[in-house]
Order: C-alpha cells, then sequence, then structure tokens
C-alpha cells in the first residue's frame, strides 16, 4: 500500500510542479517553468511566481520567467535537505519582496504507511458529508479541520462526542486534488490529553482510503504535538514545500 500510495502522489507532484515523474528517482534539484493548470494544487488566488517541493532529497523550483534567472544562480545547486533553512529562505523572500510576494509558510507533509487504528475510548464518532459540513462555517473552534475555501473544499469530516453528545474534538478533510484529501484536526481545550486527535485522524485516514483517495497530512516545523499525532496515526513524513503569497500592503 505504502509504494502504491507514494507513486500517484508522486503523479499528483508531477502535475503540480511541471515535471515529469521519474524526475523524482535522483537526488539533483531542477527548475521547471510555472505553469498553473486545473489538476494542480492550487491554496491562494494570487497570481504564482515561485513554487518549492522538497522530496527525496531532490528539490524541484517552479518557477515564473520573472524570478527563473535569480533561481538558477542561487539555488539550482545548492542542498536541498538544507533548502528551508531560515537564512536560505530569507534570501527567497527578500528576492521575492522586489517582485511584491513574500513567504507564506512551509510545511512538511505525511503520507499513511498503514491503516492502524486504536479505536475510539471513552467517546463515540460522528460523520459528516460535504453538505452538512456547512453547520460549522463560522465556527473558530474547527478552523483547521475545515478552511471552507474554494480551491480545496471540505468533503469530508469527523467528531468525536462525549457521552451527552458534545463535540470533544473535529477532525476535517480538504479535497486539495482529485486524489489528495488533506486532513486538519482541532481538539477542544478541555479535550487535550486524551488521544482524541489521534483517532480522528486515524479514523478519517482510513475512511478516506476506503473511499479510493490519498489522505495526507501538513504541519511545521515547530508543531510538535502536530507532528506527533501524525506518527501516532499511521503516517511518515515525506516531503516539504514553501507557499508563496502576495504582500498585503494595509498590514
Amino acid at each position: 500500500m505504502r509504494e502504491d500510495i507514494l507513486n500517484k502522489v508522486k503523479e499528483q507532484l508531477a502535475i503540480d510542479y511541471n515535471c515529469n515523474v521519474q524526475d523524482f528517482d535522483n537526488n539533483e534539484n531542477i527548475i521547471t517553468n510555472l505553469k498553473i493548470t486545473k489538476d494542480c494544487r492550487k491554496y491562494n488566488d494570487d497570481k504564482e511566481v515561485l513554487r518549492i517541493l522538497v522530496i527525496n532529497g531532490k528539490a524541484v523550483i517552479c518557477a515564473d520567467e520573472c524570478i527563473k534567472d535569480w533561481c538558477v544562480e542561487k539555488l539550482l545547486t545548492f542542498p536541498a535537505e538544507w533548502m528551508f533553512l531560515y537564512s536560505v529562505l530569507r534570501r527567497i523572500d527578500k528576492k521575492l519582496n522586489e517582485l511584491g510576494y513574500e513567504i507564506d509558510n512551509t510545511h512538511h507533509y505525511y503520507l499513511p504507511k498503514d491503516n492502524k487504528y486504536d479505536g475510539a475510548k471513552n467517546f463515540k464518532l460522528k460523520w459528516y458529508e460535504k453538505d452538512e459540513i456547512l453547520q460549522f462555517k463560522g465556527d473558530n473552534r474547527f478552523d483547521e479541520a475545515f478552511a471552507f475555501d474554494s480551491n480545496y473544499p471540505d468533503v469530508l469530516g469527523v467528531a468525536a462526542l462525549d457521552s451527552k453528545g458534545n463535540i470533544l474534538g473535529m477532525a476535517g478533510a480538504s479535497e486539495d486534488s482529485n486524489i489528495m484529501w488533506q486532513i486538519g484536526v482541532n481538539v477542544l481545550p478541555e479535550a487535550n490529553g486524551k488521544g482524541i486527535a489521534s483517532v480522528l485522524v486515524q479514523s478519517l485516514k482510513n475512511e478516506i482510503l476506503k473511499r479510493g483517495k490519498i489522505p495526507f497530512y501538513g504541519t511545521v516545523e515547530s508543531h510538535i504535538i502536530s507532528q506527533k499525532v501524525a506518527l501516532k496515526s499511521g503516517f511518515y513524513p515525506v516531503f516539504a514545500e514553501v507557499k508563496i503569497r502576495k504582500i498585503n500592503k494595509e498590514n
């Protein structure tokens, strides 16, 4: 299962970064022409100028003409495993600033290695399909579970309930591409430390697999708790990306 999933994800990443699947078979950095199609994962409505992926010891740098020459000079031969050091990101961000853009964030992503399930403990699960998720719009308790963004619409959710039917936590899946659904999770403060997050993520992971899609989980370097949830839920780290946005001059 693990290898089949990885191969399918590489197919999606090849679309996202305008390269060939075979390009992932070595550790030499490449730079490609930025080309956004309807099948690409897309996370904001800004015109994109740069995408950077690190996977399997290599960087795939997808660049617009306005920054491509700079990327060739500064990034093409730089060791991919150190690409997201703050000192390197600072240089990239400085160049992007000249073009009216900035680094939004860097995430590393996990793929499922198994369909393990530890099982719910002192709570039961309740599932929500796409239309049912709308009831939580504007509910900040579940801002990680649901994004309500047309670029990656929320398609499935699962809640942990106590004996009185109160929600203790929620995990949601967004349709980031035709084959990849991303998982996010929130646990209410009063329910922390009970293993709810990992049960929700495991449950959602397995249900997504049953539906013929690939679940994936993303977090940032400093969110150790989130990383532990991913590992406990049967995921393993595979790739990392940097995301770019236009500079908001009002801030």
